[in-house]
């Protein structure tokens, strides 16, 4: 290394006169804050303000990511629900129709094999529907694979046909 910086000394540098030099040596140090600036100052700089800009940002998608890591662990020790077979979600369906006094409204409730139920109402008020539905979900595990909805002539009123499965089978 010593080797080859003596011999670029003495090709390039010994050469010149000593005006030269002085000249060369007084351009590099006039140059030094430039490239400073233009290649360590300015970069930095510009890259601060872009993490400024996108910290708070990764703050909020982090406290985000802590939320839904919890939600995951309660989820993931959570109690599996059992897997209902047709005939047991049937009558799971019926007497929750029951305590909802909707029994008499249901116009057809079929078993499917393996887990499925098919109900259907000729007419049923959309939001009392919605809220069974959800209490079907939140209690018994049971949900709608496939709805079928037509809106009848009386306001709110609707004609109704779905496959309801149990959510077991998740």
């Amino acid at each position: 290394m010593k080797a080859n910086w003596l011999s670029f000394k003495k090709r390039y540098w010994d050469i010149r006169t000593q005006q030269e030099r002085n000249a060369l040596k007084w351009t590099g140090w006039a140059l030094t804050p430039i490239l400073m600036y233009a290649l360590l100052w300015q970069p930095s700089h510009s890259a601060v303000q872009k993490l400024q800009l996108s910290v708070p940002r990764m703050h909020i998608d982090a406290e985000r990511l802590q939320a839904q890591a919890g939600e995951v662990e309660l989820l993931r020790h959570r109690p599996k629900p059992a897997l209902l077979d047709a005939v047991a979600m049937k009558s799971t369906i019926e007497s929750s129709a029951l305590r909802n006094n909707l029994r008499e409204a249901i116009s057809t409730l079929d078993m499917q094999e393996p887990n499925a139920v098919r109900i259907s109402f000729a007419s049923i008020s959309f939001g009392l529907w919605l809220n069974w539905l959800r209490a079907l979900q939140q209690e018994q595990h049971i949900r709608a694979d496939s709805v079928s909805v037509a809106m009848l002539s009386q306001p709110g009123m609707v004609k109704i046909s779905a496959t309801l499965v149990n959510g077991g089978s998740q």
